[in-house]
This record gives C-alpha cells, structure tokens and sequence, in this order.
C-alpha cells in the first residue's frame, strides 16, 4: 500500500510543477539589467517603431535613429544598458525566448484590437483581419 501512495504523490508532484505557467526568470541578475517586464514593454515599441519605419510609404522617410532614441527616452533607459541587458538575457535562452513570446503576443493583441476599429488587411497574407 506505501508504494501506491508514494508513486501517487509523486506523480501529483511532477502533474503540479508541469502546470505552472510561470515564464522563466533569471533568479539573480546584476541591477543595471532591466527586469523582464519592462524588456518586454520596450521590444514591443521597437518594433512598433520598425513597422512605422518600413511600412511607410506615403511620407518623408522615417528616421530609425530618433525612433529608437525615443523609446529609450520613454522608458528612460540608456541604449547601451538596453543593448546590454538584451546580451545579459541571451545567455538564459529560455528567458529571452519567454520575453520575445510575451513581446509578439501583445503584438498581436494589438493588431487584433486595430484590426476590429480600422478593418485593416493582413499585408503578409493579402486578406482581411477578423
């Protein structure tokens, strides 16, 4: 009867930790490294800023060097504490890879919402978002 019990528990131990939805995090990091969160809020604007920059075909070309200054300026961060902190999380994969998912899922959601208010095209796929 013990083995039953304790083969149980442990299969309810490894079911319990398989289900956490925890993103991956770097448990200690220098402080110049900025937090997930806010890498997050700041690759999101990035591209934002790329996409602004690439798609623009009506006006004055953009200027990528006052974009990106600009959302270091928003987020009041260095550009070479941005540049590397990006280098510090490549060497936890997981976590950057956790980050950049996090980044094109608001992304996403974002073209989502625009896409219902403007109907706007899917300029990849040559058809309507829904």
């Amino acid at each position: 009867m013990q083995q039953p019990l304790k083969f149980s528990v442990l299969i309810f131990l490894l079911a319990l930790s398989a289900c956490s939805n925890d993103r991956p995090k770097v448990a200690s990091k220098p402080a110049w490294v900025i937090d997930e969160k806010k890498m997050v809020d700041i690759i999101v604007d990035l591209r934002i800023a790329d996409a602004a920059t690439y798609n623009n075909n009506s006006g004055p070309p953009r200027d990528k060097a006052k974009d990106w200054n600009f959302v270091m300026k928003k987020y009041k961060v260095q550009d070479s504490i941005y540049r590397k902190s990006h280098d510090y999380y490549c060497n936890y994969p997981d976590v950057l890879t956790s980050i950049y998912e996090e980044a094109l899922d608001k992304l996403s959601e974002m073209q989502a919402v625009n896409a219902e208010n403007v109907g706007l095209v899917d300029t990849l796929n040559n058809k309507g978002i829904k």
